[in-house]
Formats: structure tokens, C-alpha cells, sequence
């Protein structure tokens, strides 16, 4: 008997998560590993700590206390292990046009942020050190659009009126780009106008299932999570079917400030670049379930920059209200920051 889908899916659910913010908490696990220049260096000048920025785009189905909290223990316990001085109040924002000004501003040396996100800043601000969770051997994901087989629907012009639903996740966060730049192609006009009901869902099984048990006409979801599935429920693969798939696209990413010039960037780019070597970086992606952080090429991000310039031209962008949430307030100046 094949068990329900939707408890046979959560530890499936929570393990694509995990892969989806891998980016941000690996980029912070990654610092643990840069003990040398503090050892061979004992009397040298203090070293200002490492400060990363996190979109709150990356913490989809997580609450952000938790985020806070976990980010803080780990970034405590690496500060002590390796005697390296480090922020441990994680910086995050909601918007990109703050993330920009801190990046000018050299108040951050990093982040871990959306494609969307980071193409967005100007380019003199984005680099040549991207690093990328590699999940199941690649960088990118593939958006499915999926409707019952027995629906009778074939194409995005017979979904008119019908209703559909998104995976709110940052794996999928160029998904909503896709579908409107696929209606606009197809003269189909904005989703909101011609679907009769758009909604999303963060977890993959609400996702999924409502299609599956006619309680939603369409659903857009990552080709991953779509498989994921599918090995949980094989009636799923013989109930559901592609309408649409979109080219491959790297959804988010870690990078380091180009002007970030401490004693520590080497270590930092090494340290990134062989995580999963060390036992600290092997907790942290067993921890996550991602397969490792690597190094890639931004040549990589060439299909979602045609995927944003695309939907762009649809919807110019507007000035962005994002915020930069500063390490909370304290009376101690040091408070924030663990020094060996």
C-alpha cells in the first residue's frame, strides 16, 4: 500500500528547503575554516570580523528568530574553535537597493542573496568569486508547469479562468519571472489576469498535491522537487504531466565584496571552495543536505539574466524599499562580534 503522499513528503520537504538556504548558512559555515592567519599572525594587527548579509528571500519556510539564533550559535562556536574574529549577528535585509548601498559603503563582505537579487546590483558590485550550492551534480533548477493528465489541458491558453499554484522558495525564485514572461510570448496577457486564481504555497507537498487531488488546475514547481515526489508517490508521475519547462537557472547564490581586500580573502575563497572537506564544513552540509558549495563561473547566470531582462521589459523595475538590519543594539560597542 502506498502511503500518503503528504507525510511520505516531509522529510523530503524539509530536505529541499535545507538545499534551497544551504547558500546562506554554508557561506557563514565556511568562515570557521580560516584559523591559519590568525595562528601564524599572533601578534599581528587585530583583524576586522567577517560580515555576511543575508536576503530574507533566502529564509522561505524558516523562521527568522530561529535563522538569527542558529547563525549566531554556530558563528560563536566556529569564533572560539579557530580564534578568528567574527560578526555573529547576521545582517539581513529585504530588498536589494540597501544591499547595494552597504556592498558601496564596505559595511558587509558578502552576502548570500537571489539571482534576482544580485543581478540586480550595479556592476561594479557584482564579481567573479560566485559560489553556488551543487545539488544532485548541478548548479541550476528547472521550473515545471504541471497539470492532471486527465484534465483535458494541454497549453497555457486552456488554463484561462483556471487556478494555479507557485513553490514560494528560493529555489524557485525566478519561477513567477518565467510565467510571466511565457503568457507575454504567448499574448496571454499578466497572470493575474488570465489565470482566475494565482497562489503559492511554501511547502513542496501543498504544492504538488492540490493538482494531483483536483483541488488546483496547474502547479509550477522545481524539476527536483517534482522527482522528489514522484519517487514518494510513483502515481503522481502517471497522474501528472509537463505542460512547460523553463531553460536551466541558477536561483541564488553566495558572493564576496570585490573590494574586500583583508589578509583573510584567500582563506575565505579556499575555505569556501573546500568545505566539504573539512570536518566543520562536513557537518554544516550534512546539517543543510547540500552536496557542496563550489566555486562557479558567472557565465552560469547568463539564462537568468535573459529571463530578468525579458521581464523587465514587461514590468520595468521600481526603486526598491529594502532595509539592511544592522547587529541589534547594545551598550557594549564589541557586542556582536566574538574576538580570540
Amino acid at each position: 500500500m502506498t502511503p500518503k503522499p503528504a507525510n511520505r513528503f516531509l522529510k523530503a520537504t524539509l530536505a529541499g528547503h535545507s538545499a534551497v538556504c544551504g547558500v546562506a548558512v554554508l557561506v557563514l559555515g565556511g568562515l570557521g575554516l580560516f584559523g591559519g592567519h590568525a595562528a601564524d599572525n599572533p601578534a599581528g594587527p587585530a583583524l576586522e570580523p567577517i560580515r555576511f548579509a543575508f536576503s530574507s528571500k533566502m529564509f522561505t519556510d524558516v523562521n527568522e528568530n530561529d535563522a538569527r539564533a542558529s547563525v549566531k550559535a554556530w558563528a560563536s562556536a566556529i569564533a572560539r574553535e579557530r580564534q578568528i574574529p567574527m560578526s555573529t549577528e547576521p545582517i539581513i535585509f529585504s530588498g536589494a537597493a540597501q544591499l547595494q548601498a552597504a556592498l558601496r559603503d564596505a559595511t558587509i563582505d558578502g552576502a548570500a542573496v537571489t539571482t534576482e537579487e544580485y543581478l540586480s546590483l550595479e556592476p561594479e558590485l557584482q564579481c567573479s568569486n560566485l559560489f553556488m550550492s551543487f545539488i544532485g551534480g548541478q548548479f541550476t533548477e528547472e521550473y515545471l508547469l504541471l497539470v492532471r493528465a486527465d484534465s483535458g489541458l494541454s497549453d497555457l491558453g486552456g488554463l484561462h479562468g483556471r487556478k494555479i499554484i507557485l513553490f514560494d522558495n528560493p529555489r524557485a525564485s525566478l519561477a513567477h519571472m518565467w510565467l510571466e514572461v511565457m503568457l507575454a510570448e504567448n499574448k496571454l496577457g499578466p497572470s493575474t489576469d488570465h489565470f482566475g486564481q494565482v497562489r503559492t504555497a511554501e511547502k513542496l507537498a501543498k504544492v504538488v498535491l492540490p493538482v494531483f487531488f483536483h483541488q488546483q488546475d496547474a502547479c509550477i514547481v522545481t524539476r527536483r522537487g517534482f522527482e522528489t515526489m514522484c519517487e514518494l508517490n510513483p502515481q503522481i508521475r502517471a497522474q501528472l504531466r509537463v505542460v512547460a519547462a523553463s531553460p536551466k537557472l541558477v536561483p541564488a547564490l553566495g558572493f564576496i565584496r570585490p573590494s574586500y581586500h583583508s589578509p583573510l580573502r584567500e582563506s575565505l575563497l579556499t575555505a569556501l571552495k573546500d568545505l566539504q572537506t573539512s570536518a566543520a564544513g562536513t557537518q554544516v552540509l550534512t546539517l543543510f543536505q547540500s552536496d557542496q558549495l563550489r566555486e562557479a563561473p558567472a557565465a552560469l547566470l547568463e539564462s537568468a539574466r535573459e529571463l530578468l531582462a525579458a521581464y523587465q521589459r514587461l514590468n520595468p523595475p521600481a526603486a526598491s524599499l529594502a532595509t539592511v538590519s544592522p547587529p541589534a543594539a547594545s551598550a557594549h560597542p564589541e557586542s556582536g562580534t566574538v574576538t580570540p
